[in-house]
């Protein structure tokens, strides 16, 4: 159920969930998290709203996730058809990933969705990919540990994001989304948040983890799109100032998320 959970909390954070409908029904929207990296094949996760209730069983959470789409990626003349496959390590345990057409900077990727006879289209360009500098570990207790790390002067914005314990899944860091700057940054890098223990949340990493760390460049939409996300997961920690801004999309025909291209370097430190 915990997995089931966090699901929910992706669809709400990177879905902007639709109101419903009441008078003609609620009608679901098409939710896309895909991107394609310099070095890789693209990565797209599907699922669907669904409306606010007051319960929800586990079928329901199943239902979200959709297995059934035609997922194509074009680059030029070329194009793509993703194979859909299960992943225990995305939070939506099911995503649709390709081998053929790898990213490679300064190259366009268009993606194009199609799903119960409607069809969704979007378009990226990957930028130049930057290295992240003198990664440390410092030591914080007995068990923990905090790691700082030099961004790179960099032209366009960058994220960091995490992977622990040799997950395939690198979750966004907390407070890790920066903008371009053309001199050097030293930064502390956050441990992503555990959305179902948000009290027990801690910035710290414990001395035994396996860190991968992924430098993200990006374009100024998915700059904007991933800066809101995170405004909104930091506001939602607050009951005073709740999250209400709803995120942007470039995703044509009325779906919501996200198709970006990054230009991404990863460093791994192990115990």
């Amino acid at each position: 159920m915990r997995r089931i959970v966090y699901i929910l909390f992706i669809l709400l954070a990177i879905g902007c969930i639709a109101k419903p409908d009441y008078v003609g029904g609620y009608r679901p929207r098409l939710v896309v998290d895909g991107s394609i990296e310099t070095g890789s094949g693209a990565v797209v996760a599907l699922s669907q709203t669904i409306p606010f209730e007051d319960h929800y069983s586990e079928e329901d959470f199943r239902d979200m996730v959709i297995r059934w789409a035609k997922v194509t990626v074009e680059c030029g003349d070329r194009h793509e058809v993703l194979v859909g496959r299960s992943n225990e390590d995305y939070p939506t345990r099911f995503i649709y990933t390709g081998s053929e057409i790898i990213g490679r900077a300064g190259e366009c990727y268009t993606l194009v969705v199609e799903y119960s006879g409607h069809i969704w289209r979007a378009t990226t360009t990957i930028p130049e990919a930057v290295v992240l500098e003198d990664v440390r570990r410092e030591i914080f207790s007995d068990t923990l540990c905090t790691i700082t790390a030099t961004l790179p002067p960099c032209a366009t914005p960058c994220a960091v994001d995490c992977a622990l314990g040799g997950s395939s899944y690198f979750a966004p860091t907390l407070l890790g989304v920066y903008d371009a700057d053309d001199a050097p940054r030293r930064v502390t890098i956050n441990r992503p948040m555990d959305n179902l223990y948000r009290q027990d949340y801690d910035v710290h990493f414990s001395l035994r983890d396996t860190v991968a760390l992924k430098l993200r460049t990006m374009g100024q939409f998915a700059y904007e799109y991933w800066n809101l996300w995170q405004n909104n997961v930091i506001n939602s920690l607050n009951p005073v100032f709740p999250a209400v801004d709803n995120l942007p999309t470039n995703i044509s025909g009325g779906a919501v998320g996200i198709w970006a291209g990054y230009g991404s370097s990863v460093y791994v430190l192990r115990d």
